[in-house]
């Protein structure tokens, strides 16, 4: 077992005596994973760092899985924000009550601390936004880190939305999904812009009206 591999089944067996002891210790989780004290110690600090790393590590879940989808890499804007979000989704329900229990405590009011999770989506999403070559010209000055943190603070939304959704299958939830990562696209991918600028371009180099001034047209007038 590697590295990773060892901190995940750390993490996601601490997410499972939070919910049964929220003060359980490090040697007791050690007892239950059957490993040493010590094992747990030189890959985590704390208890409350092994807790956040759950949710980092669902990050790096969905995105070995997202290697696997065949023509992944052609997929457009929204589908590969729907495939991040419904994955996340999908990940977190199978610990859904230590998600609801943990998450506005250790991932939102943790914004300007350590935060891996944060860290790890923003990376996604930086990569998803760049890696795109369909963004229209006019949308691209604004592909930056504020956009990545404005659409990881959107996710906190999704998060709420899902945890409080009692639909059947979680329908409204993933109707959610699609409709904000189509809207995302559409805001991107428009080419009405660009077509603006092409227009006004074309006309300050090509337009009669260019050397147009109003004194000229005056005295053309009189003349007349």
């Amino acid at each position: 077992m590697n590295k990773h591999d060892l901190k995940r089944k750390i993490s996601k067996a601490a997410t499972k005596r939070y919910i049964t002891n929220r003060y359980f210790s490090i040697a007791s989780l050690a007892e239950t994973l059957g490993i040493k004290e010590s094992e747990i110690l030189e890959q985590f600090k704390t208890r409350t760092s092994i807790l956040q790393y759950y949710y980092e590590s669902r990050v790096h879940l969905c995105k070995e899985q997202s290697r696997f989808i065949d023509g992944y890499e052609s997929f457009s804007l929204s589908e590969k924000l729907s495939n991040l979000f419904l994955t996340m989704i999908d990940l977190f329900s199978e610990e859904k009550e230590f998600v609801r229990k943990t998450y506005s405590a250790l991932i939102v009011k943790r914004e300007c601390g350590n935060n891996g999770f944060k860290k790890q989506m923003t990376n996604e999403l930086k990569e998803l936004f760049l890696g795109d070559e369909t963004i229209s010209t006019a949308g691209r000055p604004f592909v930056n880190r504020y956009l990545f943190h404005a659409v990881y603070l959107q996710f906190h939304g999704l998060m709420w939305f899902w945890l409080s959704d009692d639909s059947p299958n979680h329908e409204n939830t993933l109707a959610l999904i699609d409709k904000w990562s189509t809207l995302i696209e559409e805001i991107f991918y428009s080419k009405i812009t660009d077509k603006s600028f092409d227009l006004l371009k074309f006309l300050a180099y090509n337009s009669p009206l260019k050397n147009f001034s109003p004194q000229k047209f005056k005295t053309m007038s009189c003349t007349q």
